[in-house]
């Protein structure tokens, strides 16, 4: 499922991905007003802090929230601030209404969803006391629920056990998190999942036993649908597979939480729910919609059921059946799959007419939206943005791509969604379409040239896409060479377009990257999504970067402290790109920081954890004859079977990455024991992939994914050549090295790791599908200025430079392509690996 947390982090203001700002922009809500002398208020991000002379409050213990929603949270804080500051009590409060809003829209955090004042009681008489005083200020205001806390009477506030002060605890996979202080003085993790709990030691005060009895009181004892399969959930509510109890039908049920997931317009989800009842009434009877089975209020939410659809989204057809997603990528696979295509096309041009005929505008068509029964008939679902035709309403939320141009309004928003639909059948790529005209060209001449579309078809997706529908846009598109990319040139102009995105007067980052620069702990400086991978890769490339980016990693490398002490994002990265640009007291001492921070709970992989500094280690001890970094490497080794065991599966993020580390290690030493525990950690990655019910849609592209896996089974098979089952593994991965659309352009998780698992291609259909890639590597190049190229990050949103997701980690493979040097670290034996 797609991670949302990155929708906050597209700005209006950015072409790149970045912070929301440093502090809310918005106008507080307490704008000009001012605290007793001796308070402090401190605005951040999100919370304006107000604090007490002389707070002493504990490291954790039972604190209130006051929900609220954007309409009635000013009237909310005119209540409750004034309380706070006559007794003197520690509270926060949500800065501004934007921030607000955007925190209670659908896909904001469904634990914090609601949450709008902190109130830090001392203790539980305290808490008593609070509780009662401001029932009788706010008591029974609407507001949305908090689905971490316990309600206290009818609302707005709410009551849950956590931490007062920020402390982290680490996971068993290695990862920092939110804790707590247990009995014993060990920290645990505070979790705030979606439902009230407390800590196994914590016993709920007597005064609150009323209110958990009325929370578990809440059943729907009387509700006709037995719920069996949980499919989605989002801050507005679920959606569910069940049964109808008075007739045993299957339904797809659909839950909608009062005052919660906001959309563009500040509707909620019950206005939503609502609106989909009104177009499933006005539709009845199209084959082409479900048959509306029911609408009711359940307990405090809202609920519809329609008739279950057997069917696939037409997003995963399209990902399965797309002939350039497939090693069947024939003349005659492609004249099949258009049949099919269109189809399908020619199903939802009648269908979105048939609803326009009925007066209702679907208002967010996309392949997610659209399913297909086995007889490939399709279906629509999901019409909670369907408007009335003849109120010519904007649209007010859309899939990336889909989404019509604001100037368009009513049935115009359909036919837009249509025509890209058209394209995006046969280039499933609609990510690209908003950056203009010259790159929706590109995409034009590519299904042309690919599919036997007729001219009439072509000239359709050409009128529905021109610029006076697109409306007033700049254009970024860029002419990619018909090399693939392999002309030094173009290299040249990537390393030049990163260097110039910099902002080095920046402590947080110095080159515009993917999110994770922002959630991952010192991201904007790591290997994978910061200023060391791409620093890297320009010296990699043989492109010097200005002294201060060299000065600013320099800075930031004395006082990080990393998701770890791991490669990809953590310290060791780090201090293997300081060694490689000529700092080497500077590596020795953050590596040596990254040992010191060695604790039983670190974990084992590449990314994070004892793979990815052990791999560092010994490559100072192989580029030094440095003993010492050998001596550590090996007692990593040793320490490996008794870290957490990775939770995942592949290079950066499972056992392949250990696998990985044994087999260097075994190729410095010579200790066959570790060449057999090598194979044994990617068995244990194999025996995962190759269980009966594994899905391949895991198998994600890139260094994340399979083309890591490939590339680990290549290195341990050059010492175990006639090991059955790797060679297996290996022929049936690479089998999946195949091009296709649908793959963003970076080298963890896209189309630059599956060129590095190509680049030793030596059969005709292997050349044929690199050079599909590297062609395709245009379709995602985009210029933020003239004379640039730049790339799309992950999720297409926005642009990226980063190693991981953008232009250093296609910097770096179209670099290996042209030298036949390792374009990553670690990827070739270690006495082979190239010094500079």
């Amino acid at each position: 499922m797609l991670d949302t947390r990155f929708i906050d982090f597209c700005r209006e203001d950015s072409l790149f991905y970045d912070a929301p700002a440093a502090v809310s922009t918005g106008t507080d809500f307490h704008e000009g007003r001012t605290l007793p002398e001796g308070w402090t208020a401190t605005r951040g991000r999100e919370w304006t802090i107000c604090v007490p002379p002389d707070s002493d409050i504990p490291d954790q213990g039972w604190k209130i929230h006051v929900s609220a929603s954007p309409g009635n949270a000013a009237e909310l804080l005119d209540a409750v601030a004034p309380y706070c500051l006559q007794h003197a009590l520690m509270y926060k409060y949500i800065s501004d209404l934007e921030t607000l809003g955007r925190r209670g829209s659908k896909y904001g955090d469904r634990s914090a969803s609601g949450k709008f004042i902190t109130i830090y009681p001392a203790d539980e008489a305290g808490l008593e006391q609070v509780l009662n005083d401001l029932e009788n200020l706010v008591g029974g205001t609407p507001a949305p629920s908090i689905l971490s806390d316990l309600r206290w009477r009818q609302g707005p506030l709410y009551v849950r056990y956590g931490g007062f002060v920020l402390k982290t605890a680490r996971l068993e996979d290695g990862t920092l998190a939110p804790a707590i202080t247990a009995p014993g003085g060990e920290l645990v993790p505070d979790e705030r999942r979606p439902g009230f709990h407390t800590p196994s030691w914590v016993t709920l005060p007597p005064f609150l036993e009323e209110a958990l009895a009325e929370r578990r009181g809440r059943t729907l004892a009387d509700f006709p649908f037995r719920v069996y399969k949980a499919l989605h959930f989002s801050n507005g509510g679920g959606v569910y597979r069940a049964i109808d109890k008075r007739d045993g039908s299957e339904v797809l049920l659909k839950e909608a939480r009062p005052l919660a997931g906001l959309d563009g317009a500040g509707d909620d989800a019950v206005t939503r729910l609502e609106r989909e009842h009104w177009a499933l009434s006005q539709l009845a009877g199209l084959a082409v919609v479900p048959p509306l089975v029911d609408v009711r209020r359940g307990n405090e939410h809202y609920f519809l059921a329609r008739d279950y659809v057997d069917g696939t989204p037409l997003t995963e057809l399209v990902s399965a059946r797309h002939p350039l997603g497939s090693p069947d990528n024939t003349p005659q696979a492609r004249a099949d799959y258009t049949t099919w295509a269109l189809h399908i096309i020619d199903q939802v041009a009648d269908g979105v007419a048939a609803m326009h005929e009925r007066g209702v505008v679907f208002g967010d068509l996309h392949p997610g939206n659209i399913l297909v029964r086995p007889d490939d008939t399709i279906a629509f679902i999901d019409l909670e943005t369907a408007t009335p035709a003849d109120e010519m309403r904007p649209q007010t939320m859309g899939s990336l791509g889909f989404r019509a141009p604001g100037h368009l309004r009513g049935p115009a928003v359909d036919l837009f969604a249509l025509d890209v639909l058209r394209l995006a059948m046969f280039v499933p790529m609609p990510q690209v379409v908003p950056w203009g005209t010259v790159k929706i060209r590109t995409l034009i001449d590519a299904a042309a040239r690919e599919f036997p579309l007729t001219p009439e078809y072509m000239e359709q997706v050409e009128r529905g896409l021109a610029p006076d529908v697109l409306g007033a846009r700049t254009d970024y598109g860029v002419v990619w060479p018909a090399d693939g990319g392999q002309d030094e040139s173009l290299t040249r102009t990537i390393a030049q377009s990163i260097i110039e995105s910099a902002t080095p007067d920046r402590s947080d980052r110095l080159y515009p990257g993917d999110v994770l620069q922002f959630l991952v702990a010192d991201g904007g400086v790591t290997f994978a999504y910061g200023a060391a991978g791409v620093l890297w890769a320009l010296h990699r490339a043989g492109f010097d970067a200005p002294a201060e980016h060299i000065q600013w990693l320099l800075r930031q490398a004395h006082h990080i402290a990393g998701d770890g002490p791991g490669f990809f994002t953590g310290l060791a990265g780090v201090a293997y790109t300081l060694e490689e640009l000529g700092h080497p007291d500077d590596a020795d001492d953050l590596l040596d920081r990254a040992f010191a921070a060695c604790d039983p709970n670190i974990g084992s992989t590449l990314a994070t954890g004892l793979s990815g500094l052990g791999l560092t280690a010994l490559h100072l001890a192989a580029e030094r004859t440095d003993g010492r970094r050998l001596r550590q490497a090996l007692e990593l080794a040793r320490r490996l079977p008794d870290t957490p065991r990775p939770q995942r599966f592949g290079l950066l993020q499972g056992r392949s990455g250990l696998a990985l580390f044994l087999l260097r290690l075994f190729e410095h030493t010579g200790e066959t024991e570790l060449l057999d525990r090598a194979v044994a950690e990617l068995g244990a990655d194999l025996d995962i992939i190759e269980s009966a019910d594994f899905d391949n849609r895991f198998l994600s592209a890139g260094l994340d994914g399979s083309a890591g896996i490939v590339l680990t089974l290549r290195a341990v098979l050059r010492h175990t050549p006639d090991d059955e089952r790797l060679l297996a593994a290996l022929n049936r991965l690479q089998a999946l090295r195949h091009g296709g659309f649908a793959t963003p352009s970076g080298l963890v998780h896209g189309r630059a790791g599956e060129i590095l698992a190509l680049d030793q291609a030596t059969t005709d259909a292997e050349r044929r599908i690199l050079r599909s890639h590297l062609d395709a590597l245009g379709w995602e190049a985009l210029a933020a200025e003239p004379g640039r190229i730049d790339f799309l990050g992950n999720h297409g949103y926005r642009l990226s430079t980063d190693l991981g997701t953008g232009s250093a980690g296609v910097l770096v493979v179209l670099t290996a392509l042209r030298d036949g040097a390792p374009a990553l670290p670690f990827l070739t034996t270690a006495a082979s690996e190239v010094k500079r």
